[in-house]
């Protein structure tokens, strides 16, 4: 199972930060989330959890950041109400701040995604028809 650490931003107006984990649970995708205050660290929620199944993902891609230097995770769902509670989520879609030290870990997810992923399983079987 391949885990990626993740910041979602901001929320409150600054006045706090998110941070959480993502990992791939084969049919869902499970973001762990906890917020923090963004002045000491000392006030934290509970760890929040959102549960995406894998059939309402749209798309997972890495998406570079301010001129090259930075990096998101960037997760679109066909329907709302999965990520509805996610800090920075707009229209069904996050993006996932990925630290510089854990973007090799986040192209490895999405790219075992992509491998696992309903349309790689379609393309396999419809290759091996035409043999």
């Amino acid at each position: 199972m391949n885990a990626v650490p993740v910041s979602l931003g901001y929320p409150y107006g600054g006045f706090a930060e998110s941070h959480g984990l993502l990992r791939d649970e084969g049919d869902h995708l499970v973001l762990e989330y906890q917020l923090q205050d963004a002045f000491i660290g000392a006030l934290k929620s509970e760890v929040r959890q959102a549960r995406i199944p894998r059939d309402l993902l749209v798309s997972v891609t890495m998406k570079r950041t301010w001129l090259g230097l930075g990096a998101e995770l960037v997760i679109q769902a066909s329907q709302m109400e999965q990520v509805a509670d996610v800090p920075g989520m707009t229209q069904g879609r996050l993006a996932l701040g990925i630290a510089r030290r854990d973007r090799p870990a986040a192209e490895k997810f999405v790219t075992d995604l992509r491998l696992l992923g309903p349309a790689a399983a379609k393309s396999t079987r419809f290759d091996t028809s035409l043999e």
